[in-house]
């Protein structure tokens, strides 16, 4: 599972994901209107990578840099050669940023948060739901960010933060 009961209880609490992410958040310039803040967390070892390629693909296919901001918050491990190798894959499309060591408590990869314009958390978890995730084609994280980017112009119809602790996959400890 994306997050086993042995896993620190404070990532089923939304304040607390928040507060996680707010050092990562600070690192930023601030969201452009409108723009959504999507956080992949990434270890470069993990096999399971290439099976939530195809959810990470699709929200690039989705949205330009505008709307969606991608972040990706590397292990505290990850050697720098292989930050180098991602960042000149994907050019200006991302930005990489090395975790710190307080963040090793984080359940497991590849899995992802979205933040709202006003850093409001969207969402937290696996890209997917079942043992072979949802497919690529069904739209789940990009109406999430639709729906995010609809809350801002619309405080009162906020979206509400969605956290995934149930996600059954393909998972590397991130520990």
């Amino acid at each position: 599972p994306f997050i086993a009961p042995e896993d620190d209880a404070r990532y089923y609490q939304p304040q607390q994901i928040s507060s996680f992410l707010q050092p990562y958040i600070e690192q930023l310039d601030p969201a452009l209107t409108g723009q959504q803040t999507l956080f992949h967390f990434w270890r470069s070892d993990c096999i399971c990578n290439r099976i939530s390629q195809r959810h990470f693909s699709r929200l690039i296919r989705d949205f330009d840099k505008q709307a969606l901001r991608i972040v990706i918050i590397a292990h505290p491990d990850t050697l720098q050669e292989d930050i180098d190798e991602l960042q000149a894959l994907n050019g200006d499309r991302l930005q990489i940023i090395k975790a710190s060591a307080e963040l090793r408590n984080l359940p497991s990869s590849p899995s992802l948060a979205i933040m709202g314009e006003e850093k409001q958390l969207g969402y937290f978890g696996a890209y997917g739901f079942g043992a072979f995730c949802t497919t690529d084609d069904d739209g789940f994280l990009t109406a999430l960010v639709n729906q995010l980017s609809d809350s801002t112009k619309e405080p009162e119809q906020a979206a509400p933060t969605f956290i995934n602790v149930i996600g059954e996959g393909c998972f590397c400890s991130w520990k």
